[in-house]
């Protein structure tokens, strides 16, 4: 009994690590998470997993760039366990001794002005209140996914790829070509096995309001006179006004 219980924690254990992908570290990940969505991440004993708490409304297309990624024994690891809980179920074929290796994606936003705009905008106050009142709370910003390999080479091939609104909440890649949409894909067409998010830098504007002028990923600091507090903001401005 003791046996099983030790391969339990190993099991679990291995399954809360980080992965490193271009020298950043990414989340492991075993759930469909949506980049552009907001959530905390949820430390238990023996796991960290990620509690979605809302999306925000993209309504303008928020532009996304894509790098393809040679797998390595820690990315293919991570994607083995996703893949075996998605609906996507893909078939990745990794041989060690072979040179070329298969690949995936990795997708992030570029456009930063743009999502803060739109997250300090009236159309996301209950977005922007809940970010407000829980510090935690970040958006994910990277993700880590695997398509279909002809899925993948449109993507890859593509001018452009923005995320857009398709449905009430949901959004997919959509793909362009000389200013023409090509093809639209579903996240659930593919598995998501790593994640990076970024957290919001506060500070008040003209009208005396406090509002996101900043986006930082993982543990970077907020630039000088913001703070991932948006209490701690208000704070500091009443100090200084007083």
């Amino acid at each position: 009994m003791n046996k099983y219980l030790l391969v339990l924690i190993v099991l679990s254990f291995s399954a809360c690590k980080s992965i490193s992908i271009q020298n950043k570290q990414y989340q492991n990940t075993t759930e469909q998470v949506v980049i552009g969505s907001l959530g905390q991440d949820e430390n238990f004993v023996l796991e960290k997993t990620y509690n979605h708490v809302g999306i925000p409304k993209i309504y303008n297309p928020l532009k996304l760039y894509v790098t393809q990624i040679p797998f390595n024994k820690g990315t293919l690891h991570a994607f083995e366990n996703a893949n075996a809980l998605q609906a996507a179920k893909l078939n990745v074929i990794y041989i060690d001794s072979l040179e070329i290796k298969p690949k995936f994606l990795n997708i992030q936003t570029v456009d930063e002005i743009g999502l803060m705009a739109m997250l300090n905008d009236k159309e996301n106050s209950d977005v922007k209140n809940y970010m407000m009142n829980q510090d935690q709370s970040h958006i994910i910003s990277n993700v880590s996914v695997v398509f279909d390999e002809a899925t993948m080479q449109q993507i890859v091939l593509a001018e452009e790829v923005f995320l857009e609104l398709s449905g009430i909440k949901s959004y997919n890649l959509n793909l362009y070509k000389n200013k023409k949409l090509t093809k639209s894909i579903s996240f659930k067409d593919g598995v998501i096995f790593g994640y990076r998010t970024s957290s919001a830098c506060w500070n008040e504007n003209e009208k005396y309001q406090l509002q996101i002028v900043d986006l930082v990923e993982g543990d970077n600091k907020c630039p000088k006179n913001t703070y991932k507090s948006a209490k701690r903001a208000k704070k500091e401005i009443n100090y200084y006004k007083f």
